[in-house]
């Protein structure tokens, strides 16, 4: 019951969240708008196309802190709320190990470097809240649904410790007894409120933590300086802590016997990976470069724990009023749910253009390029598996149902990012952008666009250089707050949130040629 019951935690947006990714990298990389597909000489090459290591002729250190602050604003029922968080990370950090040195005088092979490093493709620290009246639907809708078949009221309160069981018990839930003391149906107070005709006051603050970070072995050869050819093994991990809480407020309603109930739902996700991208980098002639990139499906083995509390104030079966709370701890002896289970994240086509202005070797010189990268990721290619030895008939039917959802949510979305610098002898300055497609088959639901301004300074002198960057992001995307589940009473869904992210990041990049 258990398992089934965790199986339930998992849905087309956790898959969403974990294959939406951008190309992270170093304060030079973001500044560009991370377009590192055909340009190379930078460790973020790596994680788009790994032959970019290949035009490295010496060793390097670098790494990468950053600091971002992100404001949400969200529209639920027609009313607006806003939120924001503040946070720091480590964006990147690496070695690269490299020769100019021929081992063959004979051979057009000029070197061959290798890379190791760590790179965060996706940041989670994100605080929303929106809220709004509803008057078709409650969450509490689906403890009725969970309920429908249970006709005995003591297992109705302990077999059912992810909401149906803590709803009872804080009185949210009461069971109806006909005129012979017979237990007869589950009635819900917030329905109630929904019955005589008025608007549930919902609400829904949405904390969440944590990052997707990838850790990267990559090796590239440098062919007579025209060809660079590249490969990289990668572990990509994620840390994932969300606590959600889910609030209905009776807007006034004597006969519905509740003032509030909150629904607090704890989850956090441990998940680590294993990809593979290979690239090619062909420069026909010094101030052109073509790149091209293919990065493999990404296999997760994914864990969750996860529990939840109800807080109501109500009134008891005595007609005392006061705050009750139930968690699933107090259910299941003291253990949260538990569930492991794979995910398969979408493969990723990357191709590249770079043209470099001035390629004399005189850096007292000015320099520049420009450059622009193409990506395409098929997310309705994303896949749920429950195979482990305690998955269930019913976990496996889950995975099919969640599957075929995601083929009908989502769709193929088109990335474009596009940067330029101009050098001057020992400064440089950036700019870029990022465009990254909606990835929602039904675009009049979300936008679902997400766009990014960067820019940037940078100053390199006898190897030693720093770098950094001003990255401005804008995401237009949607949140449901629950489903419904399918049922005979055909209660609707309530409309989806709509949310504006507005965030600011600051990164810094410090580096050495070792």
């Amino acid at each position: 019951m258990f398992i089934y019951a965790a199986a339930q935690a998992q849905d087309e947006s956790d898959a969403l969240r974990y294959s939406r990714l951008t190309s992270g990298g170093t304060a030079r990389a973001q500044a560009i708008g991370g377009a590192m597909g055909s340009l190379g000489g930078d460790i973020s090459a790596m994680s788009v196309n790994p032959a970019g290591i290949g035009i490295f002729k010496t060793n390097e250190f670098s790494i990468t802190p950053g600091f971002r602050s992100l404001n949400n604003d969200a529209s639920y029922y027609n009313t607006s709320a806003s939120d924001s968080k503040s946070s720091l990370f480590l964006q990147n950090g690496g070695f690269i190990f490299a020769s100019n040195k021929k081992r063959n005088s004979n051979s057009q092979w000029q070197n061959v470097t290798f890379g190791i490093g760590v790179n965060r493709l996706a940041n989670f620290n994100s605080n929303l809240f929106y809220q709004g009246n509803n008057s078709t639907s409650s969450y509490a809708d689906n403890y009725l649904i969970d309920l429908s078949s249970e006709t005995n009221t003591d297992n109705a309160q302990n077999n059912y410790p992810f909401g149906p069981s803590q709803a009872i018990r804080t009185y949210v839930i009461d069971p109806y007894f006909n005129d012979n003391n017979q237990f007869d149906a589950w009635t819900s107070r917030p329905g109630q409120v929904l019955a005589d005709g008025k608007s549930l006051i919902q609400s829904n603050s949405i904390a969440t933590k944590g990052g997707l970070n990838e850790f990267s072995l990559a090796v590239a050869g440098n062919y007579a300086n025209k060809f660079y050819i590249g490969g990289s093994l990668n572990i990509p991990s994620i840390k994932f802590d969300r606590t959600k809480t889910f609030r209905e407020t009776n807007p006034g309603d004597a006969n519905a016997q509740f003032d509030y109930y909150d629904n607090t739902e704890i989850t956090s996700t441990d998940g680590v990976g294993v990809n593979g991208k290979l690239g090619l980098i062909y420069s026909p002639q010094p101030a052109i470069r073509l790149g091209a990139a293919f990065h493999t499906p990404t296999i997760y083995s994914m864990h969750d724990t996860y529990s939840t509390t109800i807080t109501a104030q109500s009134v008891d079966d005595q007609g005392q009023s006061g705050v009750f709370t139930s968690s699933t701890e107090d259910i299941t002896g003291g253990y949260p749910g538990e569930y492991q289970y794979s995910l398969t994240t979408p493969w990723r086509a990357v191709g590249s253009v770079s043209y470099i202005f001035n390629v004399t070797p005189n850096v007292a010189e000015q320099h520049g390029f420009i450059t622009l990268d193409y990506e395409y990721v098929n997310y309705a290619a994303m896949r749920y598996h429950f195979n482990s030895s305690d998955a269930t008939a019913g976990d496996k039917a889950l995975a099919d149902e969640l599957n075929q959802s995601i083929k009908h949510l989502y769709k193929g979305a088109s990335n474009v990012r596009v940067g330029g610098e101009l050098k001057f002898d020992l400064l440089a300055v950036r700019a870029g952008f990022a465009y990254y497609g909606s990835p929602y088959a039904d675009n009049s639901v979300s936008n679902g666009t997400r766009m990014l301004y960067s820019g940037g300074l940078g100053y390199r002198n006898r190897g030693f250089y720093i770098d950094l960057t001003y990255v401005y992001e804008h995401d237009e995307d949607m949140d449901q707050p629950y489903y419904v589940q399918p049922n005979s009473l055909n209660v609707p869904s309530p409309e989806a949130a709509t949310y504006t992210s507005g965030g600011s990041n600051v990164i810094f990049t410090l580096g050495f040629k070792l």
